[in-house]
């Protein structure tokens, strides 16, 4: 009874660190292709932005030369037609928000998959059934990974948050812009220039909105290779405790 009882305890330990493991795989996988698409996505929309950045300079251009000759009629169908460009934007900037929101979701996931791993690693070595050392180093190893996927956390968190302000300044210049016609009477042209610089605020928004673009595919570029050294690393976890239980049979 007693040999049966321990034969069943081991089953149902070598069931559960199967389960375990497909899960493992299968949250590696989903991180893999997630990635994957952030890149993928990244770089179109950085395509496309520095696209729509240099012609709503070029605009920006015509409309200064009209603001220098104060040909208000110029300058104001030119204002009208950097409006619709700044519709465009702001709705942009509504969905690269949802989009980074979306990408917290995903590393809050991960950290939680890691969490998981190390506790089920530390249940592992009360067992004694592998060798310390190797536990010990499979577990520093995991812990270390956690470490980087808690970090691209709070990037991903900066970011969101960087992306709100820059949809917000946004969104404010265009509610004032909207409504405001470009005049060059004497007592009208000092408000003349405040809207006018509202306008290079714009712009520098765009240019700000562009750099976080590089900078998030530069760190979706590290966490892939992060995420492929964790696959190697659980694979190669597997694979010793795969070997360590042929060897004890």
């Amino acid at each position: 009874m007693t040999i049966m009882k321990t034969y069943v305890k081991q089953s149902i330990l070598s069931l559960g660190l199967v389960l375990f493991s497909m899960s493992v795989y299968a949250q590696n996988a989903k991180e893999a292709i997630q990635n994957t698409q952030q890149i993928v996505e990244g770089k179109k929309m950085l395509e496309r932005d520095m696209k729509e950045l240099k012609q709503f300079k070029a605009k920006i251009g015509l409309f200064n030369a009209a603001f220098d000759a104060k040909n208000s009629e110029e300058a104001n169908t030119l204002k009208n037609s950097i409006i619709t460009d700044m519709i465009r934007e702001v709705e942009q900037s509504g969905v690269k928000a949802k989009k980074a929101r979306k990408e917290i979701a995903q590393s809050s996931a991960e950290v939680r998959s890691d969490r998981r791993e190390n506790r089920r690693n530390r249940e592992d070595s009360k067992h004694g059934r592998y060798d310390r050392r190797d536990d010990q180093r499979d577990m520093a190893r995991d812990r270390a990974n956690t470490r980087d996927d808690m970090r691209d956390r709070r990037d991903d968190i900066r970011d969101f948050e960087l992306q709100i302000q820059r949809a917000e300044t946004q969104a404010e210049i265009l509610k004032k812009l909207k409504v405001y016609n470009f005049s060059f009477k004497d007592a009208d042209f000092e408000t003349s220039l405040v809207n006018k610089k509202l306008i290079s605020d714009f712009v520098d928004s765009m240019h700000q909105d562009i750099e976080a673009t590089k900078r998030e595919l530069a760190e979706d570029n590290r966490e892939r290779r992060e995420d492929r050294r964790e696959r190697v690393d659980d694979r190669n976890e597997r694979n010793e405790k795969d070997l360590k239980k042929r060897r004890k049979w």
